[in-house]
């Protein structure tokens, strides 16, 4: 029968962002945790190591792996030559609550909480299983080299994800900008009427200039939401596009486009006719673009990118939307 045990480690994030990397008495780079006892659930095994190697006691119920993998273990020399034992590792996110203080077992030297927006990792099974924790957040670490050093407006930013927040979010962008002066214009996408959207209001009051296009979706009797899509919204969508067009033309300083995301997502736009447009974008004209599911190429023209993440949501408690907060 084929030997095999299981690794049980943890990606330990502390409220700063930044990862617990541990130091073996050989110099190596280690993560906490390590091999799963005889009989022991994983969870279990988890909780264990991370209490023996770092002296946490943490409640690691219900964690699910985010990286998983078969491996060879060569000893700790890693030589090609010593036995060979396969192991199947499982990595797990594990983030504290609070400030935490780690005491190490005799097992490890040192420790240091690195950054994983510049942090470089030795030894490469740590990098790859770091490299997974970055695309899993969002986390950029190479910079652009086409704006190293650049200054002024003329960036593209990328709010997306499917948490609360990314109008919001373009909506502050927005009031600084006309706050120091900028000229600001706003297009939303497939926000038709004028009854839900309190944030208009005080648009109007500092003089922000905005388009809203699409059909009101919310039935004003039944308060149901329509989700189809008709050809009224591929038109009004066409007609934003045309309205951020104008806006560039125009000499706009910053640029919002709320929803563009999803109104293409939803085929409502093509990506290469919002793409198009794009790329007629002046030099100093700032963009943001909002709304969920961005696709892949809006990711890559962009130099910011923010994905809010849906953790918890009142919604599903039953409360409804609120004037002021969400409207």
């Amino acid at each position: 029968m084929e030997k095999m045990y299981v690794s049980n480690k943890a990606l330990l994030v502390n409220p700063h962002g930044k990862i617990l990397m541990l130091r073996l008495a050989n110099g190596k780079e280690d993560l906490p945790g390590g091999r799963m006892d005889a009989g022991e659930g994983t969870h279990d095994g988890l909780r264990r190591e991370l209490r023996e190697e770092t002296g946490l006691d943490l409640d690691v119920a219900g964690i699910q792996p985010f990286f998983a993998g078969r491996r060879i273990y060569h000893g700790l020399e890693l030589s090609e030559t010593a036995s060979q034992v396969e192991y199947v590792l499982c990595l797990y996110f594990v983030v504290p609550v609070g400030e935490v203080e780690i005491v190490l077992s005799n097992e490890h030297v040192s420790y240091d909480w690195i950054d994983p927006r510049g942090a470089k990792i030795e030894a490469w099974h740590i990098a790859e299983v770091v490299d997974a924790y970055r695309k899993s957040e969002g986390i950029v670490v190479a910079a652009d080299k086409a704006i190293v050093g650049r200054q002024g407006l003329g960036l593209i930013q990328l709010f997306t994800g499917n948490g609360k927040g990314k109008t919001t979010a373009a909506i502050g962008e927005a009031v600084r900008a006309a706050g120091a002066g900028k000229k600001v214009g706003i297009v939303f996408f497939d926000k038709g009427g004028n009854t839900h959207y309190s944030e208009r209001t005080i648009l109007d009051r500092v003089g922000t200039a905005y388009v809203a296009t699409g059909r009101d979706r919310i039935d004003p009797v039944t308060n149901r939401f329509d989700f189809s899509i008709q050809q009224i919204d591929r038109d009004e969508a066409a007609r934003g596009l045309e309205e951020v067009r104008r806006m560039f033309a125009e000499g706009y300083d910053l640029v919002v486009l709320d929803e563009i995301n999803s109104t293409t997502d939803l085929k409502m736009l093509s990506v290469e006719s919002v793409l198009s447009v794009l790329d007629e974008k002046p030099e100093k004209t700032e963009v943001v673009l909002t709304g969920r599911n961005a696709p892949d190429a809006f990711f890559d023209h962009a130099h910011l990118v923010t994905e809010m993440r849906l953790r918890k949501h009142y919604f599903y408690s039953g409360v409804q939307a609120r004037e002021g907060i969400d409207y």
